[in-house]
């Protein structure tokens, strides 16, 4: 049962609920790039890139496995790890993918701490040569999970949610700490 759970039902009753979510986008982006948003913020960020064929990071949690059927109806390419769980597995798998475009993930995520940016999309962007790209989601109606480490938010059906592409940032060679936490600071300034 749970697992018809996690494969079918929950991922078909989200994938339902995030076609009533409207998205309005303040700008475009159409070069190949990791595109990074917060945890929190995921539901409608996952939207964004629907049907694109890009790269999901995707943890091996329970939640992941829910989210892992739901973008495979987005038409995402899952690769399965974590920061906190095979995270460099996953990253060589993402860099040895010939066929690789875009990748997409949450660089807080799956555990946080909130809005703090870990390092895998800097480790990726160095590696494969392309942006990152900060993504802005801003709902008008939602409701958070207050209990929750980012205090997730859930946009309302039928609402709208707003979109707003950043400044590419490349991370051509490895910086001081004290000079990496600025970076991530400047890219976390466009989330």
């Amino acid at each position: 049962m749970d697992n018809f759970l996690k494969k079918y039902l929950y991922p078909n009753l989200l994938f339902l609920y995030l076609s009533t979510i409207r998205i309005n986008f303040r700008n475009d982006y159409n070069k190949d790039a990791i595109f990074i948003f917060w945890h929190s913020n995921m539901l409608a960020g996952w939207k964004v890139f629907k049907g694109k064929l890009f790269t999901a990071l995707v943890s091996k949690s329970n939640d992941g496995e829910i989210l892992t059927n739901l973008l495979r109806k987005f038409s995402y390419k899952i690769i399965r790890g974590s920061s906190s769980k095979d995270g460099k597995k996953a990253i060589e798998e993402i860099l040895n993918d010939k066929d690789l475009t875009s990748v997409v993930l949450t660089p807080d995520g799956p555990r946080g701490p909130s809005n703090v940016i870990k390092n895998g999309a800097l480790i990726l962007s160095n590696k494969l040569n392309i942006p990152i790209i900060p993504v802005k989601i801003r709902y008008n109606k939602f409701f958070v999970l207050r209990k929750s480490w980012d205090k997730f938010k859930i946009p309302y059906p039928f609402s709208k949610c707003e979109v707003t592409f950043g400044n590419e940032y490349f991370y051509p060679e490895y910086l001081e700490l004290s000079e990496l936490e600025k970076y991530k600071h400047l890219i976390s300034s466009e989330i």
